[in-house]
């Protein structure tokens, strides 16, 4: 069964992050549906910072139904965190920033496949625990909790054994 997933660009992000996004995604079985392109809600910049406070812009999204993924360009943090690269709530929507999954913000050479392959990790990441997964100790797991980009990249693009028969024993087909 494929989940469907809805995406939704916000701020600037380049059209072909999304359009390659989307494939990918589908070549991984799911379902996916891109919203028209929206701005960043103006209150969740913090000019002092040039930052978005990512809980504001969950909030806008939390009355959409299904399972909502907002890509954005924008450096995104918390009351809680200085930076982050992704938020999500259980069965809410989630929001992932490009910002700091470029290589180019570590003053590396411009790499789309990266970007994109991290995009995917979070993406998936993030949809399993829309649905209920849990954080995995092993950092080769796609459930794994990064605290770096490098994290990201270290992580295969798979689930360690035993989230696999966790996804399975809860019907999230990942």
């Amino acid at each position: 069964m494929k989940i469907e997933l809805n995406i939704i660009p916000m701020g600037d992000i380049d059209d072909d992050i999304i359009e390659v996004l989307k494939q990918k995604l589908k070549e991984r079985n799911f379902l996916v549906r891109v919203y028209a392109k929206t701005e960043l809600p103006k209150t969740s910049l913090n000019e002092y910072r040039k930052q978005y406070n990512a809980d504001i812009i969950i909030d806008t999204l939390r009355n959409l139904k299904g399972t909502i993924i907002a890509i954005t360009d924008a450096d995104l943090y918390t009351d809680k965190l200085s930076y982050i690269f992704s938020t999500v709530e259980y069965d809410g929507p989630a929001l992932i920033s490009t910002y700091r999954l470029d290589p180019e913000y570590y003053q590396e050479k411009p790499n789309f496949n990266l970007l994109i392959e991290r995009l995917v990790k979070e993406i998936i990441y993030s949809t399993g625990r829309i649905k209920g997964l849990e954080d995995c100790q092993h950092p080769k797991c796609l459930m794994h909790k990064i605290t770096c980009v490098k994290d990201i990249d270290f992580e295969e693009m798979d689930f360690c054994k035993e989230c696999k028969i966790n996804n399975a024993l809860k019907g999230v087909n990942l």
